[in-house]
């Protein structure tokens, strides 16, 4: 059975992956220069293809909060899913898988910074929910 702190921690979830989506594509968004590589082609920069991955796992971190407050049992399973995508969201911008641009005047920076916060939201809620204390919560 589902409590409030359930649907709370869902919904806050679901808050923090609109705000990264918000992030890549309105308020902070990664800026669009091109990258001139040895040859003369050009490239996107790097911060261009991590607001793209932010957006690709912000939208699972919403379905899955989405179906987290929709369904009653498998509800454990979605939020060690949520974890996970939670910690490849913060690394997306972390430099670890993907990254940002170097300079701390860049807009991705900002970019990063919502990210990241968000990231550690959906991984908190999800970390809280699982260890609620109800019966039966962690996974066996």
């Amino acid at each position: 059975m589902k409590t409030k702190l359930d649907y709370l921690m869902a919904a806050l979830q679901a808050a923090a992956a609109v705000c990264t989506i918000g992030a890549v594509k309105l308020w902070a968004p990664v800026c669009g220069s091109m990258l001139e590589l040895a040859n003369g082609n050009e490239t996107h920069m790097k911060c261009y293809y991590a607001g793209q991955a932010a957006l690709g796992v912000a939208l699972i971190i919403l379905a899955i909060a989405a179906a987290a407050f929709l369904t009653k049992k498998g509800y454990k399973s979605l939020l060690a899913v949520n974890i996970i995508a939670a910690a490849v969201l913060f690394f997306v911008f972390s430099g670890s898988l993907i990254g940002v641009c170097a300079s701390e005047t860049m807009r991705c920076q900002t970019t990063a910074l919502w990210g990241r916060g968000a990231a550690v939201v959906v991984l908190l809620t999800s970390l809280i929910d699982l260890l609620a204390g109800k019966e039966g919560q962690l996974p066996s």
